[in-house]
């Protein structure tokens, strides 16, 4: 025998129902397997309860929920009727369209999803991946915290650390340490800004890269890549300087604006304006000459 019972904008089906008053107010328990259901909402557990004094549905076990579009799993699920605020924890599952998100607990509220612990979030759409211990989410933007990582999922995969990130329509912004590394080479620098749109990034402040042959500095740092995350050219500007060792030269060179280009961890191409180096070529026997 199914039990019905009407909580608000909820209607709660369960195998057995337990009911108990105290101080005018009552504590249900669900049973038997329990179906919570509202006009856009259907979630399916084991066993659930409800509190009229705290207005709390608390539903335990295998928690599955469908939302429209968004389908969930945890363990525990509160669904908080004064803020309309649902926290669901144990090893959350969130999948909504082309998107994955996996963490410890996940809380919802209007407009807003917030997960801690250990945070897994996927986009096909854009073949990007984030690791970190927060992350919040609203329709406008989100903000990625707690040693965040964010992968760059094409041809050539891309790792981008930092403090922390915020990403507001197709920009991507990282705070304090942000480190890249992909494509045989590595840039630090302070701050960081990516337009995913145009596919081109600007990195500010004690800027650094290094690749197989050589390495790099400058106070800002642009660079360019292709549909498949390949590095098309880097520039260095602002007090720039280039150092690579390649098999039949080696290069110094200062100058307000060097543009490179790296190739599986090789320099390619390199164009100064008004620079000022050396350059020594290496014969067979690795003697120097200038």
């Amino acid at each position: 025998m199914w039990f019905l019972l009407l909580i608000v904008s909820y209607s709660i089906e369960s195998g057995r129902m337990d009911i108990i008053r105290e101080n005018n107010k009552e504590l249900v328990k669900f049973s038997g397997g329990v179906v919570v259901k509202d006009s856009s909402l259907v979630i399916q557990a084991p066993e659930g309860s409800y509190n009229e004094s705290q207005d709390v549905l608390v539903l335990v076990g295998k928690v599955i929920a469908t939302l429209k579009k968004r389908n969930l799993e945890a363990q525990r699920l509160l669904l908080e009727q004064k803020g309309n605020i649902a926290k669901a924890y144990g090893n959350v599952i969130v999948r909504e369209n082309n998107t994955l998100l996996k963490a410890d607990s996940v809380y919802f509220t209007e407009g807003t999803i917030t997960a801690y612990g250990k945070v897994f979030y996927r986009n096909i759409e854009d073949s990007m991946e984030v690791y970190a211990g927060f992350l919040m989410s609203t329709n406008d933007s989100t903000l990625i915290e707690d040693k965040p990582l964010i992968k760059f999922l094409r041809r050539d995969t891309l790792v981008v650390k930092a403090e922390k990130f915020h990403i507001e329509n197709s920009g991507i912004q990282g705070y304090d340490s942000v480190n890249i590394a992909g494509g045989q080479m590595k840039v630090d620098a302070d701050t960081l800004f990516f337009n995913e749109d145009s596919n081109n990034g600007i990195l500010t402040g004690g800027c650094s890269i290094q690749w197989k042959d050589g390495d790099g500095k400058s106070d800002t740092l642009k660079f360019f890549l292709t549909e498949q995350n390949e590095l098309d050219s880097i520039i260095l500007l602002s007090e720039a300087f280039v150092h690579n060792k390649g098999e039949k030269n080696e290069i110094f060179i200062s100058s307000p604006r060097i543009i490179i280009k790296i190739e599986s961890g090789e320099l390619k191409y390199l164009r100064a304006t008004s620079g000022k180096g050396i350059f020594k070529e290496l014969d067979n026997v690795g003697t120097k000459s200038n």
